[in-house]
C-alpha cells in the first residue's frame, strides 16, 4: 500500500522501482484498489483479446506484485529498454487527501535514445499508511510536438456533450456519452467499473436526472493518436467540485473513458 509522505514522492518511487525491476516495491508506490486505463483500443495479449479498462484493476499489493513478477521486465528488454525517466509533475487538483498529477515518462535504450514516450494523469491518494497512486489514465500514442488540436477539440466537443446532457437532466443522452466499462476514482479507495449504461444509471440515474445550471471551465492536458485528458473544474447547481477525464476515441467516437472527481 501507498506509503510515501507526499503525492510527488510516490510518483517518483513508480519509477525507480520500475527501474529496479522490483515488483515489490513498484506495487508499493499504489494505493489499493489500484487501476490502469489506457486510451488505445484493447490489445492481444498472449493471443487473448484483453481491454486495459477490465484487466487492468488490481484489488490489493500482492495482486499487482504477482502480476508484475510473473509479467516480468522481458518484453521491455526485448525492445531494447533500459531505464523510464519521468517527466517533472504538474500538479493540477488537490485536496487533503487526494492529488491530480500530470506527468508522463520516457523509454530509453542504452545509447539514450527514445523508443516511446507517453503522457498520463496520475489520480494519488492519501490513506493512513501515506500517498500511493490510485489510477493512471494513459493518453498513450503520445508523440512529443505533434500537432493534435483536432482530437483536442474531439475531446473538449465530447465533455461539452457530457455536460449539457447533464444540465438537462437528460439521462439516456448522458449515459451514451460514456463509454463502457467507464471508471470512475472517487475517495481515496473508491474504485468502481461500469461495465455497461444500465450499471451507471443504477448508480448515478436520480443523481444526473436532476436538471441544474452548469458551469465549467475545461483544459486539455494531454493529447494522443486515440486518447486526450482534460482537466475541469465545474460547479452544478450549489455543488462545486474538480475533475480529470480520460477521453478516448472508439471507432470515431470520442467519449469519456474515465472520470476522477476531487471535492
Amino acid at each position: 500500500m501507498g506509503n510515501h509522505a507526499t503525492p510527488t514522492a510516490a510518483y517518483w518511487a513508480f519509477f525507480e522501482h520500475f527501474n529496479a525491476q522490483d515488483p515489490h516495491g513498484w506495487a508499493g508506490a499504489m494505493s489499493y484498489p489500484h487501476v490502469r486505463v489506457s486510451a488505445a483500443p484493447a490489445q492481444v495479449r498472449n493471443d487473448q483479446p484483453g481491454a486495459r479498462t477490465a484487466s487492468g484493476v488490481y484489488p490489493s499489493e500482492a495482486d499487482y506484485a504477482a502480476m508484475a513478477a510473473e509479467a516480468g521486465w522481458r518484453r521491455f528488454e526485448a525492445t531494447g529498454w533500459v531505464r523510464t525517466q519521468g517527466i517533472t509533475p504538474r500538479v493540477v487538483h488537490s485536496s487533503a487527501d487526494k492529488v491530480h498529477l500530470a506527468g508522463g515518462w520516457t523509454r530509453h535504450r542504452a545509447d539514450d535514445s527514445e523508443i516511446i514516450t507517453n503522457r498520463v494523469l496520475y489520480v494519488m491518494t492519501r490513506t493512513a499508511e501515506g500517498w500511493g497512486i490510485q489510477a493512471r489514465f494513459g493518453v498513450d500514442g503520445f508523440n512529443r510536438g505533434a500537432e493534435r488540436s483536432t482530437e483536442s477539440e474531439a475531446a473538449l466537443a465530447a465533455l461539452a456533450r457530457l455536460m449539457q446532457t447533464l444540465e438537462a437532466g437528460d439521462v439516456d443522452n448522458w449515459l451514451n456519452c460514456f463509454h463502457y466499462p467507464l471508471t470512475l476514482v472517487g475517495a481515496p479507495g473508491d474504485v468502481n467499473t461500469m461495465n455497461d449504461a444500465e450499471k451507471m444509471r443504477a448508480a448515478f440515474g436520480d443523481w444526473a436526472g436532476q436538471a441544474l445550471p452548469i458551469n465549467y471551465t475545461a483544459d486539455v492536458l494531454a493529447a494522443g493518436v486515440s486518447g486526450v485528458t482534460l482537466a475541469q473544474s465545474i460547479t452544478r447547481g450549489d455543488d462545486s467540485f474538480q475533475q480529470a477525464f480520460l477521453v478516448a476515441d472508439r471507432d470515431g467516437e470520442w467519449k469519456i473513458l474515465a472520470v476522477s472527481a476531487i471535492r
